[in-house]
């Protein structure tokens, strides 16, 4: 049976120590990492970042969406990544 990996954005939402509920869209990048957008600057070359990992940034580039993440209706899949590479064979 095959298990579809999401690609698309999705929203995670979490209360923080301060009881504070805060959201976050999560992106993908094409080696499934899951990465926000937090520039540090602006123009910054890399403003996607990934918590998971110890300061791991990004560009756009590397990103499975496409568009500018301010604009609405952002998320559109790059039609170049490949449709099997959503899908892996995991045994039952």
């Amino acid at each position: 049976m095959a298990e579809l990996i999401r690609r698309e954005p999705y929203i995670h939402t979490w209360t923080d120590g301060d009881g504070i509920q805060r959201q976050a869209k999560i992106h993908y990048t094409r080696d499934d990492r899951t990465v926000v957008w937090d520039p540090r600057y602006p123009g910054d070359q890399e403003p996607w970042f990934d918590a998971n990992t110890e300061n791991w940034r990004c560009g756009d580039d590397e990103l499975v969406t496409l568009g500018d993440p301010n604009a609405p209706g952002y998320g559109e899949i790059d039609p170049d990544f490949a449709d099997e590479d959503d899908e892996e064979e995991y045994p039952v």
